[in-house]
């Protein structure tokens, strides 16, 4: 399973993907689309899928993804999550790790990235930057 770096109990930075040359870059769109290959593995292969199963079918969707970025907002007792931006997967394919980009582009907040495949959700990730929230200027009604 993909995972994000962590700093492990002596505080260092861990990279558990490392072992696996395909998770070197762009680890990030294996931790979001991981379950729903599972998924779709077992509903073409059945349980005897392997992992390179799930990666020739992530590379055969990759591209008829589209990604939605949105922010946490904390509301009452609750979250609240405002669409700040729409991307075809091949805009942002080259993101190695998209901290750096979100942080660039939209500034501090909690950010919510979700992934579609042809319409259906495929998968969610939680991601956290730090500085100024450039994302207040984004109107609503930009993205409708």
């Amino acid at each position: 399973m993909a995972k994000k770096p962590f700093i492990n109990k002596y505080g260092f930075v861990e990279y558990p993907f490392l072992h696996d040359q395909r998770k070197g870059k762009n680890w990030w769109f294996f931790n979001l689309l991981e379950e729903h290959l599972k998924r779709r593995a077992k509903r073409k292969i059945g349980r005897d899928y392997t992992r390179d199963d799930l990666d020739k079918d992530m590379m055969e969707i990759l591209p008829s993804t589209k990604l939605r970025i949105y922010v946490l907002l904390p509301v009452g007792m609750g979250m609240e999550f405002k669409l700040i931006g729409k991307y075809d997967t091949p805009e942002l394919i080259h993101l190695e790790d998209p901290v750096p980009y979100l942080e660039e582009t939209y500034g501090g907040a909690k950010f919510k990235i979700n992934i579609f495949h042809e319409g259906t959700f495929a998968g969610t990730e939680n991601f956290k930057t730090h500085g100024d929230p450039k994302w207040v200027e984004i109107p609503d009604d930009k993205l409708a």
